[in-house]
């Protein structure tokens, strides 16, 4: 039992485990030195109960499908927690496409690569391994958690939430796991603050210095209608929760479409 965790923060790549490992380990009060494994990190936390501690995992998947072959209650203990993490699909894929570019492993348009990426492998037209796609497919993972966790409490969290109000999340995490925090819930949510507007600055530098590929909102709509709407769909009726801001609205009266990021 003891490599089993109060807590499992499951997510797939690209969609905030390495965020909210950082969060927690910044913020909160940890008993020992985190360990962290290729696609695993394990943290030990202190709660405000005397003397109890509380081991957190957070496991990073390369598609949530795995899930589905993946024994998730051997690393549960009997009242633990899950907490899964979501990010827009659409935006999720870009994401592993820009890091297979950054890295030299990827020379397509980002709309080439996702067709290449989703074709069958006799076609021959690219690399079947970045899971551009089927990573974003969530419906058949969650529906495999929901299933193994039925007798655990279920939280989600989004990808874009984190990003946009960490302090938010932090807290979230806090109260409902019964954390200590290394300072005041002022002073946190200052440093946070601090490291937002000063991640907002390295993007502009950034963006002068190698003046990066942008999703533009045509790619984006087609690779959502084509590949994740229906899916999308699916999840919203499996979690009972609206994913709006991950959708498009209806045609614009100027011809255009407008995106919900």
């Amino acid at each position: 039992m003891k490599s089993r965790f109060d807590c499992l923060v499951i997510a797939s790549q690209y969609s905030g485990a390495r965020e909210v490992f950082d969060l927690l380990k910044q913020n909160v009060k940890i008993t020992a030195a985190p360990e962290i494994l290729p696609n695993k990190a394990i943290l030990e936390c202190e709660t405000s109960k005397e003397n109890e501690n509380l081991r957190i995992g957070i496991i990073e998947f390369e598609s949530l499908q795995e899930i589905q072959k993946t024994d998730i209650t051997s690393y549960l203990l009997p009242q633990a927690k899950v907490c899964l993490m979501l990010r827009n699909p659409v935006w999720r894929s870009f994401a592993s496409y820009q890091k297979n570019k950054e890295e030299g492993k990827e020379r397509s348009s980002f709309i080439e690569a996702v067709k290449w990426d989703s074709s069958p492998p006799e076609v021959g037209l690219g690399p079947q391994n970045t899971c551009y796609i089927s990573a974003g497919k969530y419906s058949e993972g969650i529906k495999s958690l929901l299933k193994q966790t039925q007798e655990h409490d279920f939280q989600i969290l989004q990808y874009e939430e984190l990003r946009r109000t960490p302090f938010k999340i932090l807290l979230e995490l806090q109260e409902n796991l019964g954390l200590q925090f290394r300072a005041s819930r002022e002073e946190i949510a200052l440093n946070l603050s601090k490291q937002k507007m000063a991640g907002r600055r390295l993007g502009i530098f950034r963006s002068f210095r190698r003046n990066p590929a942008e999703l533009n909102e045509e790619t984006a709509k087609y690779i959502y209608y084509t590949y994740f709407k229906r899916d999308i769909e699916k999840v919203e009726e499996l979690l009972s929760t609206s994913f709006a801001s991950w959708k498009f609205a209806e045609k614009a009266l100027d011809g255009s479409y407008i995106s919900k990021l």
